[in-house]
């Protein structure tokens, strides 16, 4: 490697000490990150920076592949801590360093640099005032936390990869309270973005006030046959449940059970999977993945078919394709796996969401989630504990409080007859995950 590379990565590859001709090789990662947190709460504001700068080292041999990681003032111990784990992993096809990318060479990292605490704070003050109007005095904001930061990354591999890249995000978790009468409801909220000033705060701030006063003003609602509309706040975290479906070869059984090995649709023909980190709105704005590899824009289902899969260089090998830039680091202390970037339902045939609204004959519009989804792809169901409005003739004739949506997942996919065109993103697992709103009519449930 040339002078004035990154002495530290130049000196962990060395003393990973591979053995070409053994099928020894090995990947140097280096992550740098700033990022500021502000807590706003009943004790009052507080403000903490945080740093970091981390490495990690996977040595390869024949198939096996180990892992470490450490602060820069350990780094001469990573290469024999990977080498005594190595022996005891398993061997898997396609497990390797990976080679070149275009636009490498990179250069030393910098610190990125500390985000401004004046804008973070101006986006509190304007989720709050938003919450307050929204909320017509029911409403109180407990707690916000705003953390955004912004890091670099590299990626050096004895293969010749040798790449830098930088990715920033912002966070808001939000605890809000309703209340009416004597009777109190929380609840506590996660929004992502890029940036802080992509955060839809005015739309956050609506959400908020459904999700904790709808179980107040609303009455509970038996499980009931009849249309079923989803808001996108309720159908983008459980599309998010559908990723592991995508992840590799490992889903291919699970995709060949749920489609009888593709003799029938995944899903309605209207309804196209997508994972793409350059997708306009969407939170998760990065150029390469954790091994370095470009970012693409992915096809996992087209048209209710099932028509691609996710994969890092391991993957890639064994299913004899490209790498989709899907591997992902959730921090330098661990190893990269498959994930997503920024998943969602494709809504370019979508239509404004008022339609579906006017459609709707009589059933319910599942408005917010009032817990987390439960998707079980290999037993074939999901069930949504919900909240929002039973509908008769396209208008709204009384507040849910809460109610069940369950079923078979493959029946409700197929079942989906139309889809909006308002496109909303949530966070989910390693990135985020997107939906319009969903019509399926004459839900009977199973």
């Amino acid at each position: 490697m040339s002078a004035g590379k990154d002495d530290l990565l130049e000196r962990l590859l060395a003393g990973a000490r591979c053995d070409a001709a053994a099928g020894e090789s090995a990947e140097a990662y280096e992550r740098r990150g700033t990022s500021i947190e502000i807590v706003e709460d009943a004790e009052g504001s507080r403000l903490s920076v945080v740093t970091e700068r981390g490495f990690a080292l996977r040595l390869f041999r024949s198939g096996r592949t180990a892992f470490a990681a450490s602060v820069p003032e350990a780094l001469d111990a990573l290469p024999d801590a990977a080498r005594l784990l190595l022996a005891r992993s398993r061997t898997r096809r396609g497990v390797r360093a990976a080679g070149p990318v275009a636009g490498g060479g990179a250069s030393t990292l910098a610190p990125p640099p500390v985000p401004d605490e004046k804008s973070a704070r101006a986006i509190l003050a304007s989720f709050r005032s938003d919450l307050l109007a929204a909320g017509e005095g029911a409403v109180s904001l407990t707690e916000a936390i705003l953390t955004t930061g912004a890091r670099t990354e590299r990626v050096v591999t004895t293969a010749g990869r040798d790449v830098a890249f930088s990715s920033a995000t912002t966070t808001l978790v939000a605890t809000v309270t309703g209340r009416t009468g004597a009777a109190s409801v929380s609840a506590r909220l996660l929004a992502s973005a890029a940036r802080p000033a992509d955060l839809p705060l005015a739309r956050l701030a609506h959400h908020a006030v459904d999700r904790v006063l709808l179980p107040l003003r609303g009455r509970p609602l038996a499980p009931a046959r009849g249309d079923l509309l989803l808001d996108p706040n309720v159908a983008a975290p459980m599309v998010g449940r559908l990723a592991s479906a995508f992840f590799g070869d490992d889903g291919d059984a699970l995709l060949a059970s749920r489609t009888r090995d593709g003799r029938d649709a995944f899903a309605a023909p209207l309804f196209s999977l997508v994972d793409d980190a350059a997708v306009p709105g969407g939170p998760v704005e990065a150029t390469h993945d954790g091994e370095g590899t470009p970012h693409g824009r992915t096809l996992l289902v087209s048209h209710g078919t099932a028509a691609g899969r996710l994969s890092d260089a391991a993957a890639a090998v064994r299913l004899e394709q490209p790498p989709t830039g899907n591997a992902v680091r959730r921090a330098y202390t661990e190893p990269p796996a498959i994930g997503i970037t920024n998943l969602f339902v494709d809504p370019s045939a979508g239509v404004p969401p008022l339609e579906l609204l006017r459609a709707l004959a009589r059933g319910f519009y599942a408005a917010v989630l009032l817990s987390r989804p439960e998707v079980d792809l290999s037993g074939d169901r999901f069930r949504l504990h919900a909240a929002g409005y039973w509908i008769e003739k396209g208008r709204a004739r009384e507040a849910v409080s809460e109610t069940l949506v369950e079923g078979r997942l493959s029946e409700f996919l197929r079942s989906i007859s139309a889809v909006g065109d308002d496109l909303r993103f949530v966070p989910s697992g390693t990135g985020s995950a997107g939906a319009p709103t969903l019509f399926i009519p004459k839900w009977k449930g199973a």
